[in-house]
């Protein structure tokens, strides 16, 4: 995302950065950054979609926040069960540690395995992703819920 237009360069209609990709990013600086880049690869008057959680409901101030992810699922004789649990850093409560528990039972021989995948996210607000997107140069930058799992951010390219 940071190079994005360095790889792919302009003339798009639309570039879209879904299912909270964007909280990979730790610091305003980088999220500021890869929005200029998304605005360097759109035409005059074309946009971007951007989905993040919302964060602006969640408590930010616990450790061990289980939530479920998905159904289970079962496949070749296994049964797949995640879920998430989140860990807020308690000095600033705007990072969190992300760990993703798949855990994987063998329904013949009732063994169970357990996966676990881990990244640390930035929990950004809606009213900070949308500044920074004016200041990447978006106009009618705009929340819209309830059309999608997610918050959905919009953020046109103007045509001057």
């Amino acid at each position: 995302m940071r190079t994005v237009y360095r790889h792919h360069g302009g003339n798009f209609d639309i570039v879209i950065s879904y299912d909270n990709s964007i909280p990979h990013l730790l610091i305003d600086e980088d999220i500021l950054s890869t929005l200029k880049q998304i605005y360097s690869c759109l035409r005059p008057g074309d946009g971007c979609l951007i989905t993040i959680r919302d964060y602006d409901r969640e408590q930010r101030t616990d450790k061990n926040i289980v939530k479920p992810y998905g159904k289970a699922k079962i496949e070749n004789d296994k049964r797949y069960v995640a879920l998430q649990v989140w860990d807020f850093d308690e000095t600033n409560f705007h990072h969190y540690d992300f760990t993703l528990y798949i855990i994987e039972e063998d329904l013949k021989s009732k063994n169970i395995v357990i996966h676990a995948m881990r990244s640390l996210y930035y929990a950004i607000s809606s009213d900070k992703l949308i500044k920074l997107m004016n200041d990447a140069g978006f106009i009618n930058v705009n929340r819209l819920d309830e059309c999608f799992y997610q918050p959905v951010f919009i953020g046109i390219r103007p045509f001057t």
